[in-house]
């Protein structure tokens, strides 16, 4: 039995290995979670840049589960990654965001998983510091970390979609299939925890030692824990009552989902004022005061 688990960071892949390695074993059941909402508790087999292992067939033979981001690395290929797991284990899950759950992904990616992750991207390499310093009216001597809300906001804004829709290569399930692999939406794992799992016990021809059923306290405990479940339904509505013009209010988001709301009013067809705008309105008519159309 070897199990492989594809998933991009947020879309709850350890969560996932945690369950499977639980339910095929006949230990006591040990909760992985972490007060920030994650299950980082739970170490299981995570594979970095498993594509760069020299011995990856050996590697991936030896457990009986294991997980691994099939995309990171710009130009890479999402189903020839995916394709060449399949040859070489029993099975593959591909966790997978559905379209009810990017700003729920986007928002553990960097909640969860960075203690600061706007000065991550910059730190690492991932951005040129000069795409602030030479686009927006900030210092060169203004640490990453000290730039504006509004600066970074605005930036995400243009940044953080389409790099998140390349790296997941969206919506990638409509265009690729293979008999070895099951794919499974985040949604399915949280809001239809009980019957997937007894889906993927079937298609992975595993042998539960538990039934699922042991697991759903813990599963209600780490939706508890899920700051962001509604994060996307807040965040459309949000857009739809500036847009059109209803009354709506909300509490403070994240700089990822303002960035957001600032891209999709963008998408139809209106900037915001931003300038200097550190904090984002949290009503809908205030806010759409600082609209134009574009």
């Amino acid at each position: 039995m070897t199990v492989g688990i594809a998933y991009s960071p947020g879309c709850y892949g350890t969560y996932l290995e945690w369950c499977l390695t639980t339910l095929t074993s006949s230990d006591e059941i040990s909760a992985p979670f972490l007060t920030n909402g994650n299950s980082h508790g739970f170490q299981g087999n995570f594979v970095q840049n498993i594509f760069d292992h020299h011995n990856l067939v050996d590697l991936i033979k030896s457990w009986n589960f294991f997980r691994f981001h099939p995309k990171y690395k710009k130009g890479q290929s999402l189903s020839r990654n995916l394709s060449e797991i399949c040859q070489n284990c029993q099975s593959l899950i591909h966790l997978y965001p559905d379209k009810k759950s990017v700003l729920l992904i986007i928002n553990n990616l960097h909640a969860k998983i960075y203690d600061d992750w706007w000065s991550m991207l910059f730190d690492s390499g991932t951005i040129d510091q000069d795409e602030i310093y030479k686009n927006w009216p900030v210092g060169s001597n203004c640490a990453i970390g000290q730039v504006p809300r509004w600066v970074q906001r605005e930036f995400l804004s243009f940044y953080l979609m389409p790099a998140w829709f390349d790296q997941i290569e969206w919506y990638h399930p409509e265009t690729w299939q293979h008999e070895n692999c099951q794919v499974i939406t985040v949604r399915q794992l949280l809001d239809n925890f009980e019957n997937t799992l007894i889906k993927l016990e079937q298609f992975c021809n595993l042998k539960y030692q538990k039934p699922v059923s042991v697991l759903l306290d813990f599963h209600q405990e780490n939706l508890q824990n899920q700051q962001y479940l509604d994060e996307d339904d807040v965040c459309c509505q949000i857009v739809g009552s500036v847009i059109k013009g209803k009354n709506f209010s909300w509490s403070p988001r994240s700089l990822a989902s303002e960035a957001w709301i600032q891209w999709q009013l963008r998408n139809s067809g209106y900037e915001i004022q931003c300038h200097e705008l550190d904090t984002l309105p949290t009503n809908s008519v205030q806010l759409k005061e600082l609209i134009y159309p574009v």
